[in-house]
């Protein structure tokens, strides 16, 4: 994996932890389909499971998925 360095605002950072940001930048990625579920999920440290509570408990469906898609990660899981 890749690193990146953001300066970001001292009371940003007051009020958002690292992981906090890592699910926003991974949800966002996801719902502009720029990376898929598993990514995501990857990406902001979160089982599967848990990134697609995410998605819900923010609002962000997961269904933009392709058939294809959505088996391979219910196998995953499963």
């Amino acid at each position: 994996m890749s690193h990146l360095e953001l300066n970001l605002p001292k009371t940003l950072l007051e009020e958002i932890s690292e992981n906090e940001l890592r699910l926003y930048l991974a949800m966002m990625l996801y719902k502009e389909k720029k990376l898929s579920m598993g990514q995501a999920a990857k990406l902001a440290g979160l089982a599967l499971s848990d990134f697609m509570y995410e998605l819900g408990k923010h609002k962000i469906g997961f269904t933009n998925i392709s058939e294809e898609e959505l088996e391979e990660e219910l196998r995953r899981i499963k």
